[in-house]
């Protein structure tokens, strides 16, 4: 049996507790390197052995997330259609923040209007819940855009859309943002001092066909937009899907006797601080550190959003370099 856990925001919100842990500081010391990945999704797919795009190509996990989050998308073609917040400045427009609170009156009335819009362009907008959007179309566009989380922060000449349909795509963009800006749910959210929705951002884009095969796994997910494209992934390979129990030990007794050699996948909820580290460290990443040592799982993986490791059985050496000259956790460096 193996265990991969992924564990949002280890490399940001809770960066310097984790240098302190002493769960995290095994799994580095008995770890050969950190793989490099540029952002928690990418981490993901290369973990679980998902086909990575071409250069220059959109990294396809909106199919994927969108499977996760309760949309059947068949053959189409899927982009996120995230929610953001854009703000004006003198010389450009700055993508501040994704908007992640929409309630599921605000978000459907939000997607009417586009459905609404769009109607005779063959751009289908769906919102399996709450604050998640989604966009269909039956043909694949020449069309590449850049990751939420490499444009957030940033002015939207930075990441322009690329490929022969990028100035239709940009028409349409700048067509959402005068929808949006005039839409009555913004003027409801600003008198309660919420951030407007007035934009939104597309990337991810592909068809599950594109995500090639991937081996069954058993997902143990919580309802957040990592445990979509987790509980994605996991319904696309034909695995298990289970929500997230209580603890380790409660992962491994939900693996039945006649699979022993089974991969098991926990996506735990973001980290965003010491407290939620050490809950974590407790119920789970302390309990498999031990049970690999024990040789009672075969293989133990952390994925983060900057890259994974993968820590086997630890040998003698290992051991033993890890108690003379542990290795400090460190998310954000190789």
């Amino acid at each position: 049996m193996r265990f991969t856990f992924v564990v949002p925001a280890l490399a940001t919100a809770a960066r310097d507790a984790a240098r302190a842990s002493e769960p995290l500081t095994r799994i580095a010391s008995w770890s050969a390197a950190r793989t490099p990945a540029s952002s928690l999704e990418s981490a993901i797919v290369q973990a679980l052995g998902v086909a990575t795009p071409a250069a220059g190509g959109d990294l396809p996990i909106a199919p994927a997330t969108a499977l996760g989050a309760g949309l059947e998308p068949g053959a189409a073609y899927v982009l996120a259609a995230e929610p953001v917040t854009l703000v004006a400045g003198r010389d450009d427009v700055t993508l501040a923040a994704c908007v992640d609170d929409l309630d599921s009156d605000e978000t459907a009335a939000l997607v009417a209007a586009l459905r609404a819009h769009f109607a005779a362009d063959g751009l289908h907008f769906h919102a399996p819940r709450a604050s998640v959007i989604y966009a269909t179309m039956a043909a694949r566009p020449a069309l590449a855009n850049a990751p939420l989380a490499e444009a957030i922060g940033g002015p939207l000449s930075a990441h322009p859309p690329r490929g022969a349909d990028a100035r239709t795509w940009l028409r349409w963009t700048t067509e959402i943002q005068m929808l949006l800006h005039a839409h009555p749910i913004n003027a409801a959210r600003e008198r309660t001092g919420r951030p407007p929705v007035n934009g939104l951002w597309f990337w991810g884009g592909g068809t599950l066909a594109d995500l090639g095969i991937v081996a069954p796994f058993q997902a143990h997910v919580a309802d957040d937009r990592t445990g979509d494209l987790v509980r994605g992934l996991a319904r696309h390979a034909g695995g298990e899907v289970l929500r997230l129990p209580a603890s380790f030990d409660a992962a491994v007794h939900a693996v039945p006797a006649t699979r022993p050699a089974a991969h098991v996948v926990v996506a735990l909820p973001a980290l965003r601080d010491a407290a939620t580290l050490a809950w974590a460290e407790g119920a789970w990443l302390a309990p498999a550190v031990a049970a690999l040592g024990r040789g009672r799982i075969a293989s133990l993986a952390l994925v983060t959003d900057r890259g994974s490791w993968t820590v086997p059985r630890p040998g003698p050496v290992a051991r033993l370099r890890a108690r003379l000259a542990p290795r400090r956790f460190d998310a954000g460096r190789p």
